[in-house]
């Protein structure tokens, strides 16, 4: 019975590294031994940083100018605005010039209009008047 249980452990321990070597015989192997080539590496990667700091240093320029033509517009767009605001009140002030001429003008011509009906009333009232005193006195004298 127990050749039977060290035959079992046996192959249990057999088939577990029989197992282990199958599986790491499988495996990719990576191996980095060459410095010389990480250091060639790490120094191409080193000389292309000025490249790189040169494009940072153009496009930093490129906003730069960009912002700066930027505030240019908005200068002048306040700056015009502010001509337009002035122009505004001027237009406002020369409207409101015109609405009380036309009203002055409007009040003038009522004044005028009532001025030539009175006039034409009180001719036709005295005409009137006449005829009435006239023919009143005709009469008074035929009797």
């Amino acid at each position: 019975m127990k050749l039977r249980i060290l035959l079992y452990r046996f192959s249990k321990t057999t088939v577990i590294i029989l197992f282990l070597c199958v599986s790491v015989s499988l495996l990719p192997q990576k191996t980095y031994a060459n410095y010389f080539t990480d250091f060639y590496d790490g120094l191409g990667i080193f000389s292309e940083l000025p490249a790189q700091m040169n494009e940072l240093k153009k496009s930093y320029e490129q906003t730069y100018n960009d912002l700066n033509d930027a505030r240019a517009s908005i200068e002048a767009y306040e700056q015009q605005t502010a001509q337009l605001m002035e122009q505004n009140r001027q237009l406002t002030e020369t409207v409101q010039l015109l609405k009380e001429s036309e009203i002055a003008r409007q009040n003038r011509f009522s004044q005028i209009k009532n001025i030539v009906i009175w006039a034409i009333a009180l001719a036709a009232g005295y005409f009137v008047l006449i005829r009435t005193v006239r023919f009143v006195m005709r009469r008074s004298n035929k009797w």
